[in-house]
């Protein structure tokens, strides 16, 4: 039901204004929508459920996350601006098992959102991460972020 009044909610939002014929063909469309997700694509509403139990967790991911930018930033900018600043680019093979996708596109994506580093790719567990510092691709393994992902999927990170 939650995706249902989503859907109502950008009709409206993309619609730009609110009239009663505009909220009278929204509730169509968006049930209409609703009713092909579930039926044609294998959407159970039990999927909501999930995703609210979940939702405090990504909204404290991204904060952190954008913390983490800041930082990398910070650092990125100290690296250009000092010269005498030595640092050490390389290539890195890190093996972090998940038991979801959902948990390794996040980190694989949060590796390349924050400067300095990039994922060059991710294949099951292991992520080959280009690196402008080599001590910063090193602690990924221990990443707050990436404790966090194994908090997420119900299990602690050593």
């Amino acid at each position: 039901m939650i995706m249902c009044v989503f859907l109502f909610a950008l009709w409206l939002l993309l619609n730009g204004r609110v009239t009663v014929e505009v909220c009278l063909f929204g509730v169509v469309i968006a049930g209409a929508v609703y009713a092909f997700c579930v039926y044609a694509l294998g959407y159970h509403p039990s999927h909501e459920k999930r995703l609210l139990k979940r939702l405090g967790g990504y909204v404290v991911y991204v904060a952190m996350l954008i913390w983490e930018i800041i930082k990398a930033n910070l650092a990125v900018i100290r690296i250009i601006l000092v010269p005498s600043h030595r640092y050490h680019p390389a290539i890195v093979r890190l093996r972090i098992p998940f038991e979801k996708n959902i948990s390794r596109v996040l980190l694989s994506n949060s590796i390349t959102l924050t400067p300095g580093t990039v994922t060059i790719e991710q294949y099951g567990d292991e992520f080959l991460v280009l690196c402008l510092d080599k001590p910063n691709a090193d602690s990924i393994p221990d990443w707050k972020l990436t404790r966090m992902l194994h908090k997420m999927e119900g299990k602690e990170w050593n």
